[in-house]
């Protein structure tokens, strides 16, 4: 697979003509080599040498290679390439605007996985559906031995209205914990888009508070109503009792829909979104931040009457993904976090400084996910309110994480900032985003130029510049991914469904076995970074996710401004 591509590595993409350029080359030689930045005729417009990567091979990739540095070189345009030792890249741009068009891509593939949403050709050319799961809007609890077992003395009767919201992934499950931390993201995504464009008619920001008002509506809907046992807590998840069928329409799903237990984990996250939400609304919409705001002191108060209401991990034995998480500080302190920004109240302050987590070092460097948000408390804390006692020490903490990262960057041949030792994780491109997010964030903090070109070259990393030499962003470079595992865009499967949206990103490498996920013989004793499979069956790798599509929604976004 590695051979059959150019063994010179770029962001088919493009570069930022204010920020690192930078390519990998795979090749033996121990010496520098000569190469060329060609112009679109094919004459050399600038020449450079190669830096051999002194490790042997690159321990990631298992690959002999060299950097290729051709930030100096000033060139700009379009069909740029870069050739050496009889090897030619993929052509690429050097422009202001080659970010231009990935963020509203990203952010149209969410709206492609609403749930009970009528999909429209004019927003989406191809794409056309009835909308999918419109039976959501009565849903009942799951009952039965399985459940009993999973969820003992909990069987409300009647149904439930949880219709909306996004689909998780390439199945037609409903998660709250997976949601939130997508909804945040985009939540920040459209705060960053409204500070760039100081209040102007802006289409993208439209469309970022339409899909963010979609979510956050869907996750009001998955409180538990008044008088219904656990009252105010959040359903964990809902989906069918068994798996949809692969490939297949939501709306032609047969399966049957039922609701999960509500979770202290969910409820918490529930709460802090919503208080996010009011926040971030308030000054435009306050009927409505009303509204989120009283979500999340009714969820936050159930969530402290409720505090171990744990999500069993059923290891997707049911039809949907478990999500369990049995360590509830960090949502604890997210709520609390999000409630005092959003309200500057002394208890949530209280709680949110007596949390060992407000002091622990949170950045993990293998990055944050659904069941690791003290970082998103903590990089909102940094950014929104200078009010907070001990901001400084806050901030400085992000800038410190973000300081880590960029050692981390630096040694690594292909720009990421992500290389764990005990192997990669399931949805690895979603981690690379996030440590980009606290890099992001680091800049805006103390504008330093180094952390945004730090996030400019990790983004290399996804559009090409890697071990397989392929983009991970589905019609975003010459030879980008293309063969997703999804249900509605199955073409693969059946030519009668639409194939995957442009501005979709695959999960990516995955070193790690999964109990109850298939994994492929062929992944076997690969180095990390080459774990990785282009084809629909690939659930562990190739798999789509909203946790993984916001963050590149803000990030491409962060680029573009």
């Amino acid at each position: 697979m590695v051979a059959e591509r150019p063994a010179v590595r770029v962001n088919q993409l493009g570069y930022l003509p204010d920020a690192p350029k930078q390519a990998t080359l795979v090749a033996d030689a121990a010496e520098s080599l000569e190469f060329n930045v060609l112009d679109p005729s094919g004459r050399p417009a600038w020449r450079g040498r190669s830096s051999p990567w002194p490790i042997r091979p690159e321990p990631t990739s298992g690959l002999n290679v060299h950097v290729l540095d051709f930030s100096a070189s000033g060139v700009e345009g379009a069909g740029l390439r870069i050739a050496t030792e009889g090897a030619t890249s993929h052509p690429f741009r050097v422009a202001a605007d080659v970010y231009a068009d990935l963020a509203p891509d990203a952010l149209r593939v969410l709206y492609l996985l609403r749930s009970g949403c009528a999909i429209r050709d004019d927003r989406a050319p191809g794409y056309a559906r009835p909308p999918g799961h419109v039976g959501d809007s009565a849903v009942p609890a799951w009952t039965g031995a399985d459940a009993e077992r999973l969820y003992p003395g909990w069987s409300p009767s009647g149904t439930f209205d949880v219709s909306g919201g996004w689909y998780d992934a390439g199945d037609y499950g409903k998660y709250v914990v997976s949601g939130a931390i997508a909804l945040w993201q985009l939540l920040n995504a459209l705060d960053a888009r409204r500070r760039a464009v100081h209040g102007a008619d802006d289409e993208h920001a439209r469309l970022l508070e339409e899909e963010c008002r979609w979510q956050l509506d869907w996750m009001l809907r998955m409180q538990v109503p008044p008088g219904r046992p656990l009252a105010g807590m959040a359903f964990h998840r809902v989906h069918g009792t068994e798996w949809s069928p692969l490939p297949g329409w939501p709306h032609a799903d047969p399966t049957r829909r039922v609701l999960h237990r509500p979770s202290t984990a969910a409820t918490l996250q529930l709460a802090a979104v919503t208080a996010q939400g009011a926040r971030l609304f308030g000054a435009e919409d306050p009927a409505y931040a009303a509204r989120l705001l009283t979500a999340a002191r009714i969820t936050q108060a159930a969530a402290h009457a409720h505090p171990l209401l744990i999500a069993p991990d059923d290891e997707g034995a049911f039809g949907g993904g478990p999500y369990g998480d049995d360590m509830l500080a960090d949502d604890f302190y997210w709520a609390a976090a999000e409630l005092w920004l959003a309200t500057g109240e002394p208890a949530h302050l209280a709680e949110l400084t007596a949390s060992d987590q407000h002091t622990a070092d949170v950045f993990d460097p293998a990055g944050f996910d659904f069941d690791r948000v003290t970082a998103p408390a903590r990089l909102d804390l940094a950014v929104v309110s200078s009010e907070l006692p001990g901001h400084d020490r806050v901030r400085a903490g992000v800038v410190e994480a973000a300081e880590r990262l960029l050692r981390l960057q630096s040694g690594q041949p292909w720009g990421q900032p992500y290389a764990p030792s005990a192997g990669w994780d399931w949805g690895s491109n979603g981690r690379v985003l996030n440590n980009l997010v606290v890099l992001a964030t680091a800049h805006l903090v103390t504008n330093e130029q180094r952390f945004r070109s730090a996030v400019a070259t990790g983004m290399d990393y996804l559009l090409g510049r890697n071990a397989l030499g392929q983009s991970y962003v589905t019609g975003y470079g010459t030879d980008s991914t293309a063969h997703l595992r999804t249900r509605q865009f199955g073409h693969d499967l059946d030519p009668t469904l639409p194939p995957p949206p442009a501005g979709a990103l695959a999960g990516g490498a995955n070193s790690r076995r999964h109990p109850g996920f298939p994994s492929d013989p062929r992944l076997d004793d690969l180095p990390p970074q080459c774990c990785y499979l282009d084809e629909p069956t690939s659930e562990t790798t190739n798999d789509i996710c909203i946790r993984w599509n916001a963050p590149l929604v803000h990030i491409a976004g962060f680029l573009a401004t």
